[in-house]
């Protein structure tokens, strides 16, 4: 189905309420609002109208009846066999009308059925349709799900026009720019004009990094077997003087999260033969090599969406990241991490307050990185794939981030641990080396942030679970019944989740 020809189908009881309750009102009106804005289909069924006449406020009948008016009416509604009406326990006129707004949903002739009513509810259940089946709050809640778009943002980054680092043309920065491109002043400039988007660091008054992006049709970017929309990223330069703050992972995870909001499923970019680094980091995250073009650069391609070739991996690997399964096959794992940890291993977190001198922690390289470190010494086994949920203790006491574990080390040896954790971990050098003295041996994970949940998960609701009856300062495997619960209960963004 194309979400913008979502066909939404109101119930009459979602009227005479509102007459009544300004506060309704102005949620069916904020709901009203956005799906129009979408492109959706408000419609009413036939039957609303013989409903309606069960109302004795005659005046209040008037007004309903005027303000249907601008809905449409469903056309050709399927009518419900006696086995559909002895299902919905059909004892009225009224129960009659219910089970005729449900037996659209049934047949998929709308996508969504707003209500008050519990009965009809009620029903819902009985026929496998609740998820289709909400309230006035949680028919919006759906909506801006649906429909809602937010630019993926990060501390240390700025997320702005072309225009706004239009005056810094002339910075050392651009130079090597200069050299590899043809009139590159000239295209700088148009992108300015074009108001292009971009995110960008700035250092010390220094531009230090630069990401220009725009999204393509499938008449600009030309791609062979790719019909459709594309984002392209135009521009992708870390200066020497931030090389090695993993800025590039940085700039590579908020593409990905662009993409997923934009419902983009190709992100592109093109790369002279030369810019071997830069190659290696983008197949290592899923883009592959294509075609190259008159100037000599190669395509490198991601594909951007769960496809047969991204189920066909079977595993969790770097390849489909941000992608992941989530079957009985992987461990879930809820992992402790205390606040101040957090706060700089997932910078980009809604639990983490901004700060006024964000911009200059760039040096705190684990929050720029894809892939990071957690050390400790549990010595619970994880496997390669395993799905962790990090739970914030201290003050905030819920999970928000969602890993995935890429490898598993107990380690001895101080030069192993600063080699596998480099660049990666909270922890200082004289830190873990205290730390390995004392202990003998550490537990390095090392694991991909993909997302942080939807909704986060309370201790409240973690200790209702079989699964969670310790304290939570350790590894905690879920069992796969408490990890359906959280998932079922909304909790997870389904769109990163490979069913």
């Amino acid at each position: 189905m194309d979400e913008n020809s979502i066909r939404i189908l109101i119930d009459t009881n979602i009227f005479i309420p509102l007459e009544d309750h300004k506060e309704a009102s102005n949620e069916f009106y904020k709901f009203y609002k956005l799906a129009i804005e979408n492109n959706c289909k408000i419609i009413v069924h036939q039957s609303v109208f013989e409903d309606l006449e069960n109302d004795k406020n005659q005046e209040r009948r008037s007004i309903i009846k005027a303000k249907l008016k601008k809905y449409g009416i469903l056309e050709n509604p399927a009518e419900p066999n006696q086995e559909f009406y002895d299902l919905c326990n059909v004892r009225n006129s009224h129960d009659k009308i219910d089970a005729k707004l449900l037996f659209q949903v049934n047949q998929e002739y709308v996508e969504l059925l707003i209500t008050e009513d519990k009965g009809i509810f009620k029903n819902a259940k009985k026929l496998n349709i609740e998820s289709k089946v909400k309230n006035i709050q949680d028919g919006l809640n759906f909506l801006l799900n649906t429909f809602r778009f937010v630019i993926p943002l990060h501390p240390i980054l700025t997320h702005g026009s072309v225009r706004e680092i239009i005056s810094r043309k002339d910075e050392v920065f651009f130079d090597s720019l200069r050299e590899g491109y043809k009139d590159f002043d000239k295209w700088l400039e148009d992108c300015a004009k074009q108001d292009r988007s971009a995110y960008y660091l700035i250092i010390e008054d220094e531009l230090s990094a630069l990401l220009i992006y725009k999204k393509e049709s499938n008449k600009d970017h030309g791609i062979k077997n790719i019909d459709e929309e594309t984002l392209k990223i135009c521009t992708f330069k870390v200066g020497e003087s931030t090389f090695g703050n993993k800025v590039g992972e940085l700039f590579l995870s908020k593409m990905f999260a662009y993409c997923i909001e934009a419902k983009v499923n190709y992100l592109y970019l093109t790369v002279y033969p030369q810019h071997d680094r830069l190659i290696k980091l983008l197949e290592l995250y899923g883009f592959e090599q294509s075609s190259t073009n008159e100037k000599g650069e190669i395509y490198m391609i991601k594909e951007m969406k769960i496809s047969e070739s991204i189920e066909d991996e079977k595993k969790n690997s770097t390849f489909i990241h941000p992608f992941y399964f989530d079957s009985m096959i992987f461990g879930k794992f809820i992992i402790p991490i205390e606040e101040n940890y957090a706060e700089t291993l997932f910078k980009d977190s809604e639990f983490r307050e901004p700060l006024l001198f964000d911009k200059n922690t760039i040096q705190e390289i684990q929050g720029n990185t894809i892939q990071k470190a957690y050390i400790c010494n549990s010595k619970v086994k994880l496997d390669k794939g395993d799905i962790i949920l990090f739970y914030i203790s201290k003050t905030i006491k819920k999970i928000f981030p969602v890993g995935i574990v890429d490898s598993y080390h107990r380690v001895s040896d101080i030069s192993e641990l600063m080699s596998l954790v480099a660049k990666r971990t909270v922890f200082q050098p004289e830190e873990l080396e205290w730390q390995l003295n004392e202990k003998k041996a550490l537990t390095v994970l090392l694991f991909r942030l993909v997302t942080y949940l939807k909704y986060p998960v309370t201790y409240r609701i973690l200790r209702e679970m079989k699964s969670c009856q310790n304290n939570l300062t350790t590894f905690t495997r879920l069992s796969d019944e408490d990890y359906k619960k959280i998932k079922e209960k909304g909790h997870f963004d389904e769109r990163y989740i490979i069913n």
